[in-house]
């Protein structure tokens, strides 16, 4: 079904196509030509930013951003022009029916799984939390089975502590990060009358 009107993410991604290493005032003017309307440049630089980015945006991935003297160049990696517009106007996208994902791209087309960094590869488990964010109590004690567990008074190897505090590390960044709490209560003494 093709859509009458395009957003300026599309008209950025079509002045990209060309092929050329363009800077935001050149997309700009081309955005301008495209979609028939005075754009600034502001605007277009900050949907760059995000179409860049590609922990914002899966099409990131393909876009190369180089620094020169003049500023920063733009431009879609060689491997992406066998895509069709549709499917990199739907890379822009986080949810959709039927879309076409990252998944589908490096499926239909290996040859960009090289621009891919091998963290986005590993597709992540699916987590299920809760309103604050904490994973479900099931899984928290999963996630405490895995930890090895030592007798009371026994020590702990060189080795074993580091495999510890890695499975630790792993499971921090796994969460998302470390968030840590902490209630600091001071009594004095001596400060009395008697």
């Amino acid at each position: 079904m093709e859509r009458s009107k395009k957003t300026n993410s599309e008209y950025i991604i079509d002045a990209l196509r060309s092929g050329q290493n363009l800077r935001s005032p050149d997309i700009t003017e081309r955005v301008s030509e495209l979609s028939g309307r005075d754009m600034k440049i502001q605007d277009i630089a900050s949907i760059l930013a995000k179409l860049s980015n590609s922990d914002k945006c899966d099409l990131g991935f393909l876009i190369q951003k180089k620094k020169t003297h003049k500023g920063f160049t733009y431009n879609l990696v060689p491997e992406s022009f066998d895509l069709e517009p549709e499917h990199l106007y739907d890379l822009t996208r986080k949810t959709g029916k039927n879309r076409f994902t990252l998944e589908q791209a490096i499926e239909d087309h290996p040859e960009i799984k090289k621009h891919i960094k091998a963290s986005r590869l590993k597709s992540p488990p699916m987590r299920r939390t809760s309103r604050r964010g904490r994973p479900p109590a099931m899984a928290a004690a999963a996630r405490q089975s895995r930890i090895p567990k030592t007798t009371a008074g026994a020590e702990l190897s060189d080795q074993a502590i580091k495999t510890l505090f890695a499975r630790f590390l792993e499971e921090v960044s796994d969460q998302g990060g470390l968030n840590i709490n902490l209630n600091l209560n001071i009594r004095f003494a001596g400060f009395g009358s008697e």
